[in-house]
C-alpha cells in the first residue's frame, strides 16, 4: 500500500508542473492559441486510446451506456453549474468560466480511476505496479500543463490554477484508498469511473473547447487543426510505449482481478 501510495503522491506533484514551466501569464496569453488545440487533441488521445478501450474491455455490456450516461450526466451538470454560477457567484470572478470547473470535475474523477488501476497494479505486483505509475505519469505531464493553461485562460490567478489542479489531482488518493478497503468488491467496477471520465472529456471537448476555438480563431483552423492532431498523436504514442513496456492484456488483469 505504501508504495501505491508514493507513486500517487508523485502524480499528484505534476499538477504543478504547468505553473513551473509557465510562471509567467503573458507567455500563456501569448500561446494559448496554440494550448488550446493541443488540449483537445491530448483530451481526446485520451479519451479514445485509453479510457473507451479500458471500459469497453471490462464491460462488453455496460460500457458504452456507462459512457453515453458520462456525456448527459456532464451535460446536465453543466447547466445545473451555470444556473448556479449565474444567480450565487460573482460575475467579476470568471475563474470557473469556460468549462474549467466542468474540466476539474471530470479530472477528478479520472484520476480516481487512475489510483484504482495503480492500487490493483501494486497489489498483483510491486514491478508491474510501478510500471503502471510511470505509464501513468507519462500521460499526465501534458495533460496536467494543458490543463493549467486553460485555468489560466478561465481568469484563474496563478496561485488559484495550481490549487485547483493540485486539488482535482489529489483524487487519486481517493482511487488508491478505495481499491485498498474495497479491494474484493470494488475493483470489478473501475469501468464505472473509466466510462464516466470518457464521457466526461468528450463532453468538454466537444462543448466547450472546439466552440471556443472555432470562434476565436477561425482564421489559423489549419493550424490549430495540425496542433489537434499533434496532440492525439503525443497521448497516442505515450499511451502506446506504456503498453509496449508493460502488455495490454497484463494491464488488464491487474485492473479486474485484484
Amino acid at each position: 500500500m505504501f508504495e501505491a501510495i508514493l507513486s500517487a503522491l508523485c502524480i499528484m506533484s505534476l499538477s504543478l508542473i504547468g505553473g513551473v514551466f509557465f510562471s509567467n501569464s503573458k507567455i500563456l496569453e501569448k500561446i494559448h492559441t496554440h494550448i488550446v488545440p493541443l488540449a483537445i487533441g491530448i483530451f481526446l488521445g485520451v479519451v479514445f486510446f485509453e479510457l473507451l478501450p479500458e471500459t469497453f474491455e471490462s464491460s462488453h455490456e455496460w460500457g458504452p451506456l456507462v459512457v453515453l450516461v458520462g456525456f448527459l450526466g456532464f451535460y446536465l451538470l453543466s447547466h445545473i453549474l451555470e444556473t448556479f454560477h449565474h444567480h450565487h457567484v460573482d460575475d467579476h470572478d470568471t475563474c470557473m468560466h469556460n468549462g474549467a470547473h466542468k474540466l476539474l470535475i471530470g479530472d477528478s474523477v479520472h484520476n480516481v480511476a487512475d489510483g484504482i488501476v495503480i492500487a490493483s497494479a501494486f497489489m498483483v505486483n510491486p514491478f508491474v505496479g510501478t510500471l503502471t505509475a510511470v505509464g501513468i505519469a507519462l500521460h499526465e505531464i501534458p495533460q496536467e500543463i494543458a490543463e493549467y493553461s486553460i485555468l489560466i485562460h478561465a481568469g484563474c490567478t496563478r496561485g488559484k490554477a495550481l490549487i485547483y489542479n493540485f486539488a482535482s489531482a489529489s483524487s487519486i488518493l481517493v482511487g488508491v484508498l478505495l481499491t485498498y478497503f474495497f479491494a474484493q468488491s470494488f475493483a470489478g467496477y473501475a469501468f464505472l469511473l473509466t466510462g464516466i471520465a470518457a464521457g466526461n472529456l468528450l463532453y468538454i471537448a466537444a462543448t466547450d473547447f472546439i466552440p471556443e476555438l472555432r470562434h476565436s480563431h477561425r482564421e489559423h483552423f489549419k493550424r490549430t487543426f495540425l496542433i489537434t492532431i499533434l496532440g492525439v498523436a503525443i497521448i497516442g504514442a505515450l499511451i502506446t510505449y506504456t503498453h509496449t513496456l508493460l502488455p495490454h492484456d497484463e494491464v488488464s488483469s491487474t485492473r479486474l482481478d485484484s
